[in-house]
């Protein structure tokens, strides 16, 4: 009884984090539990501050648009389980209503590295034959590829950061086994998505790894990371197959059809089609599947957060997109030799770059991670705001 309410919201954050590895249901019980807390204590109050900020200006339109978007909606079954999701945005108020310092935020990643952790150790023992996989392509906890790779890259440049800032040499070697150990469940997860963006952000982490060191080292580094990660057989697997059904494929994507194992060509054609015809507003929340079906194909989205934003918005949608991200980046950016700093700098990119390939803002984990993240901004001082 003695607890402060700060106190429980914190300790369920950080039991978010810790459980966001796991699936879908236990970091959303936790989070849940915060908001609890967080409106009976009275920080409700606090929201007329929040957004009254600058960074929280592009939290706005994803807010907004979706209810729009829902009045000329071709499919309001899926547009309003789209609108509704918009819920999961209102969690920034959690993370951005009370203080964080440095040693809350070590606090938070440890228990967010501790879940990555367990998962991993649980893919290895799935790999070795112990334990039956929860689900046979995604080793771990069983929660789909295109999410788990979000956090183990998070994970493995946020340890890189705080590698680079201890000069225990006992503490490091415990870091360096993180980094690995995140690096083979990445390796042994059939995400194409999740290796392609860890050779994108390797330069980060080797320049983390062997801060100090000339440019030429920390490219070899680079190129050892994604090396050791292309030494696993599930990834060469993975990466060799790809090459294969792009070559005997390509006639077909070329001719925009619907390729089962390479469907994304598909849906970006389909959604360029959907903003050339509709630029301004777009065809409204879920309709794309209206869109799609008429060529014998259904897709409720395209696999892409900007393309989904475009098609449904218009340019109003794409811009919305780049303006939240910008705005993440900018701000992170500058305070990226702090702990929190890197820490929203590192989910920044890797959601930015997963929103290529998938529509994190759709996903549930990731926009949740997302969410959390973003609203940590109102730490962050801005020299220019």
């Amino acid at each position: 009884m003695t607890i402060k309410a700060n106190d429980l919201i914190f300790y369920f954050i950080v039991l978010t984090f810790f459980a966001l590895p796991t699936g879908t249901a236990p970091p959303l019980i936790s989070i849940g539990l915060a908001a609890l807390i967080w409106l009976v204590s009275g920080k409700i109050a606090q929201i007329k501050n929040i957004i009254m900020q600058p960074w929280f200006y592009p939290v706005i339109p994803f807010l907004v648009l979706p209810w729009i978007g829902l009045l000329y909606s071709q499919n309001t079954d899926l547009g309003m389980d789209y609108a509704l999701k918009t819920k999961y945005w209102f969690v920034i108020f959690i993370t951005a209503g009370f203080a964080f310092d440095e040693r809350e935020v070590f606090i938070l990643l440890k228990w967010f590295w501790a879940g990555l952790l367990m998962g991993a150790f649980l893919a290895l023992i799935q790999v070795m034959g112990i334990v039956t996989p929860i689900k046979q392509e995604y080793l771990g906890f069983g929660i789909v590829h295109t999410l788990l790779c979000m956090y183990l890259i998070t994970g493995i440049l946020t340890v890189s950061f705080y590698y680079k800032n201890t000069g225990s040499w006992k503490t490091r070697f415990v870091f360096l086994f993180l980094i690995l150990a995140f690096l083979f469940h990445l390796a042994v997860l059939r995400g194409r998505t999740g290796y392609l963006i860890f050779g994108i952000i390797s330069p980060f982490v080797a320049n983390n790894l062997v801060y100090g060191f000339s440019r030429k080292i920390k490219i070899a580094v680079a190129v050892i990371l994604v090396c050791l990660l292309l030494l696993s057989p599930v990834a060469k697997e993975e990466v060799k197959r790809t090459f294969v059904k792009l070559n005997e494929q390509k006639e077909n994507i070329l001719k925009g059809e619907y390729v089962v194992e390479l469907s994304r060509f598909f849906m970006v054609r389909e959604s360029v089609r959907i903003i050339m015809a509709h630029p301004f507003m777009g065809i409204g929340t879920g309709s794309i599947t209206e869109a799609t079906k008429a060529k014998g194909h259904l897709v409720t989205h395209p696999h892409n957060n900007f393309l989904y934003m475009g098609a449904s918005f218009g340019i109003f949608g794409i811009a919305a997109c780049f303006w939240l991200f910008w705005k993440m980046f900018k701000i992170s950016w500058r305070l990226r030799e702090t702990a929190l700093g890197y820490f929203v700098f590192s989910s920044c990119i890797v959601l930015f770059l997963g929103g290529m390939f998938d529509t994190q803002i759709l996903n549930t984990g990731t926009l949740l991670f997302l969410s959390l993240a973003y609203g940590l901004l109102n730490h962050l001082q801005n020299p220019v705001e």
